[in-house]
């Protein structure tokens, strides 16, 4: 095997590899990529084997072949290398030599027939997904995707794709996101996936660093996504996911319009003093105005207003300040729109002008 590749080209490459390669694992070789030379170029694939990347890179093959170096080392050498050509060849001893300029390295390698396969998948069966309404979904849901690992179904988003819309769906069991967008989607059966969090992250990079067709493909047990022909694979979570739709409220007894940027500000005055473990801020409705107060031991307390459009009863809830911070994030408009049932029941946020996007957080008692 030999080639020669820029040194941008190959470095777009390994910086893609190191988001998915497994630094520490009972399998060694997880650590590594696999680099495939073929004749229109470079084949690089990483994987965990939860999410595998596989892209094709340009190079000038003179010589066919395949060699799995480690990623980080690999790495560690490309970004410190000049903007020149990098000459890469695997010799007769199995060592890799990797020659820029002046600078000459000699990497190890492992058997590429203990290398993972990239899972099977039929390319007449992709679909395509609009790419830049993918990314949006991403970013206002994954906040919500639990941490905790011992609720497998809650470590990633629910996706459903149906012929006229897509949906996205994350909880961490104290508060949930939800976005649904309308358009068609060219698929024969409708779909429902849980995909877990890592790849939803990575997904996201690849979008802001793409300019291509989105397009994906269920196969089994994985989803393969196809962007500007880089191809990933994800295995999904088994499991049923929680029916979200039961608990969002179908009603509520009071709403709030407020402004996003005013109640930004206020929270993050009154957070300040919240109590370190529950964040919790005491919320009090009521005609014209919303009162804040966060009471935090012996450190004190902070209480700050805004002024709200407000129709209903007044009402007093607990919520955790920093959730209701980040679903803030997210809206995409000057004002917010709150709705409430009860002191017990969830509180629903959303855009005044977006019924596809509402954020939910679980009270807490007083």
């Amino acid at each position: 095997m030999e080639f020669i590749i820029g040194r941008d080209e190959l470095l777009k490459a390994v910086q893609r590899a190191q988001g998915v390669v497994a630094a520490k694992g009972p399998m060694p070789i997880l650590a590594n990529v696999l680099i495939e030379a073929e004749d229109d170029g470079i084949k690089m694939f990483a994987t965990n084997l939860d999410i595998g990347l596989k892209g094709t890179y340009k190079a000038n093959v003179s010589s066919k072949g395949q060699v799995s170096v480690q990623a980080k080392k690999l790495h560690d050498i490309v970004k410190e290398l000049p903007p020149d050509d990098v000459f890469v060849k695997l010799d007769d001893d199995g060592r890799c030599r990797l020659n820029c300029g002046k600078s000459r390295f000699n990497l190890a390698t492992i058997n590429t027939d203990d290398f993972p396969s990239f899972p099977r998948f039929d390319e007449s069966k992709f679909v395509n997904l609009d790419r830049n309404m993918i990314g949006e979904m991403i970013r206002k849901t994954s906040y919500a995707i639990s941490q905790d690992e011992t609720r497998l179904t809650l470590n990633g988003a629910s996706l459903e794709v149906s012929k006229s819309s897509v949906r996205m769906v994350a909880t961490d069991g104290h508060r949930l996101a939800f976005i649904e967008r309308e358009g068609v989607v060219g698929i024969d059966t409708p779909c429902k996936m849980i995909v877990v969090k890592k790849a939803i992250n990575e997904l996201s990079k690849l979008i802001s660093e793409s300019e291509g067709p989105l397009r994906f493909v269920q196969h089994d047990n994985h989803l393969i996504l196809d962007i500007d022909s880089l191809y990933m694979s994800v295995r999904l979570i088994e499991g049923a996911y929680p029916n979200y739709e039961q608990v969002i409220p179908k009603g509520s007894e009071s709403t709030a319009v407020i402004s996003t940027a005013e109640l930004v500000q206020g929270l993050r005055r009154v957070v300040t003093l919240a109590d370190e473990k529950s964040h919790m801020i005491r919320f009090s409705f009521t005609s014209g105005k919303l009162e804040m107060v966060s009471e935090g031991g012996d450190v004190g307390e902070a209480r700050d207003e805004v002024p709200i459009d407000f129709d209903g009863a007044d009402i007093t809830i607990g919520l955790n300040g920093n959730y209701v911070i980040d679903l803030l994030g997210i809206i995409n408009n000057e004002k917010v729109e709150i709705r409430m049932k009860d002191q017990l029941s969830p509180v629903v946020a959303k855009s005044p002008d977006d019924e596809g996007l509402l954020c939910l957080v679980m009270p807490m008692r007083l």
